[in-house]
């Protein structure tokens, strides 16, 4: 049996977080950009191609009904197939779609795309906090999880700073403003997805960069967890959202997401 030490159990928490978090964070980045870009777009697409502000609004609002349908079935998968392919596919499938946006020409055409954006996304940010718990121990998970949520907002700044460029680039290689947004903002994720099938391992038992040290002592602090002392029965899940306090937050949550979401869907719209 391999030996090995607290400091063997730090050494390996930080390149975890070295090789990990920065590629999974940029993914999120980029995720939240393909979700809202449409915003900044619309300035120049709903000119062009003649959308009212019901047909951008229902169509930009129907990424999160398709988000929202199959966000648990998503993660359902991502266990029988593993974090590490799940979450790749999630992201190729989601950049192919979000720079097939450039060629949108209807309304029907509209609607289908931010529907599919929404499917293909839907269980990345779950399924990442699913794959950070195999990497990290319960005391440095949060900080973990707090540092891959920092894309969130870094995304808003990124999409504010390089759209307006990319929207002055119309007319250039006969392809409008949007539809160079589009195509620029929607190809990283493909790249991405990529580098997390090739360079991601699927556990700490087949990352190369750790010594087996490293990985005894890492593999040992998460198992640490309590997990013999959780239930998850039907009953206990039903106990829960049956709870008025979490009925509440849920509430707030959702209140609070869709006046944020409302904002920044229109926000480009009323300031450009």
């Amino acid at each position: 049996m391999t030996k090995w030490s607290d400091s063997d159990v730090k050494s390996a928490v930080l390149k975890a977080g070295l090789r990990i978090l920065p590629l999974l964070a940029l993914g999120y980045l980029v995720a939240y950009m393909d979700r809202v870009n449409v915003s900044f777009a619309s300035t120049q697409m709903n000119v062009d191609l003649g959308f009212s502000a019901t047909v951008y609004g229902f169509g930009a609002g129907l990424f999160y009904l398709a988000y929202a349908l199959v966000e648990i079935p998503s993660n359902v998968l991502l266990m029988r197939f593993g974090a590490r392919r799940w979450l790749a596919r999630i992201m190729i499938m989601w950049g192919v779609l979000a720079t097939a946006m450039m060629f949108v020409r209807t309304p029907i055409q509209f609607y289908t795309l931010r529907f599919l954006l929404g499917l293909a996304e839907a269980g990345f940010f779950p399924g990442v906090i699913f794959y950070l718990s195999t990497w990290f121990p319960t005391r440095q998970r949060g900080k973990a999880m707090a540092l891959f949520y920092l894309a969130n907002p870094m995304a808003v700044a990124v999409m504010g700073f390089i759209s307006k460029p990319l929207l002055a680039l119309n007319g250039h290689y006969d392809l409008r403003g949007w539809q160079w947004l589009f195509l620029v903002e929607g190809m990283p994720a493909v790249i991405i997805g990529l580098g997390v099938l090739l360079w991601l391992p699927d556990s700490p038992e087949k990352a190369p960069w750790l010594s087996a040290e490293e990985r005894s002592g890492l593999t040992a602090a998460i198992a640490q967890h309590p997990q013999d002392h959780e239930t998850h029965s039907a009953h206990d899940m039903l106990s829960i959202l049956a709870d008025k306090r979490v009925v509440l937050l849920a509430l707030v949550y959702l209140l609070t997401l869709s006046a944020g979401t409302t904002f920044i869907l229109s926000a480009p719209a009323i300031l450009m």
